[in-house]
């Protein structure tokens, strides 16, 4: 095997039609363990999306007498056509669709990279049919953003929760989800060893989460009833969770007694809206409710977005932490052009 030096100043590089067989090969398969790496590293939910995702495509593909490999300008643009007016999904449900399908596409046994000019152009027609539905005033599509779950909301839900095993899960667990400004997969996902003591309360290692893993310093509440330190302490007593490997919320028989299995990310959420609903609200709060609650109520408190977005996991101007803050910077003097100018 001849050895591969770096070139000459004198000497060109060699152009990508012009590599042979071999480097190739050992391109290929360094694509396909930076593939393999950004996978594995993708939370759970997010593969379990992006399955169904390609089973859309796959069986969208049958129809079209195509195979799932091609993957081109009028094929996805038909697929999102398809989806859009056959299946009548949701903006978001199709753009991430069509997401999903691209990121299993460049991995084994595809390892087929879609030219990014015929996404542009599929997401393009998306854009296309959303601003046509808006003009002809058509109803909106999809669930819609999960209602905030504001302080007096909190206080409320929480004083619903029963005094036995099950209303002490739920509490400590819709608490603590406010404070660390959870997504319901990453409540799901916290484990003993995520949640550590400290003099001021305590740090939580979101380990699992969309963006990137961070830790939130929650320190002990004002109120009691409130207070996430307690009711996460609370639970974890009455739950006799030692095991560090462990979830932190786990699932309970109807007898009371504790499972070793921890919570999905979708039982999770079910608790939430549960909750709301045993006490009485007829929104349905989700699992995202806690963590848009977190960010609204703490910028109403006059908190700095940095700080704020060092609770949520948002990088910095992020327009998902902004949609939070228009809840209330709109009625903010600085930020509401209406306000003091005479009128």
């Amino acid at each position: 095997m001849t050895e591969h030096l770096p070139a000459r100043p004198d000497e060109r590089p060699l152009l990508p039609e012009q590599f042979d067989a071999q480097l190739r090969e050992r391109l290929a398969a360094l694509d396909a363990a930076a593939s393999k790496h950004g996978d594995d590293q993708r939370p759970e939910n997010t593969q379990r999306s992006y399955r169904a995702d390609w089973k859309t495509w796959e069986a969208f593909c049958v129809q079209l007498q195509v195979p799932p490999t091609a993957a081109t300008r009028g094929t996805l643009c038909a697929f999102v056509d398809y989806l859009w007016h056959r299946e009548k999904r949701a903006y978001n449900t199709v753009d991430r669709k069509l997401a999903g399908v691209v990121v299993t596409l460049r991995l084994p046994p595809y390892q087929v990279l879609v030219d990014p000019e015929a996404t542009k152009a599929a997401r393009k027609l998306l854009k296309d049919y959303l601003r046509q539905a808006e003009e002809d005033e058509e109803p909106a599509r999809g669930r819609g953003k999960a209602p905030a779950m504001r302080l007096v909301d909190l206080r409320l839900i929480v004083s619903k929760c029963d005094t036995d095993i099950f209303g002490i899960r739920d509490r400590a667990m819709i608490l603590l989800g406010f404070a660390i400004a959870a997504r319901r997969a990453e409540l799901a996902g916290l484990r003993l060893r995520n949640i550590r003591d400290d003099d001021n309360g305590l740090l939580v290692d979101v380990r699992v989460s969309k963006t990137e893993p961070r830790t939130v310093a929650v320190p002990y509440g004002q109120n009691p009833e409130t207070c996430p330190v307690r009711a996460w302490k609370a639970w974890r007593d009455a739950a006799q969770i030692a095991d560090p490997d462990r979830h932190a919320f786990r699932r309970i028989h109807h007898t009371g007694s504790v499972q070793p299995q921890g919570l999905t990310p979708q039982r999770a959420g079910d608790l939430i809206t549960a909750a709301g609903l045993r006490a009485g609200f007829e929104e349905l709060f989700t699992g995202h409710s806690v963590r848009s609650g977190m960010a609204t109520e703490a910028r109403r408190a006059g908190k700095d977005r940095k700080a704020i977005a060092a609770v949520t996991g948002h990088a910095d101007g992020s327009k998902v932490l902004d949609g939070y803050m228009q809840i209330v910077d709109q009625w903010d003097e600085d930020d509401n052009a209406l306000i003091g100018i005479g009128l």
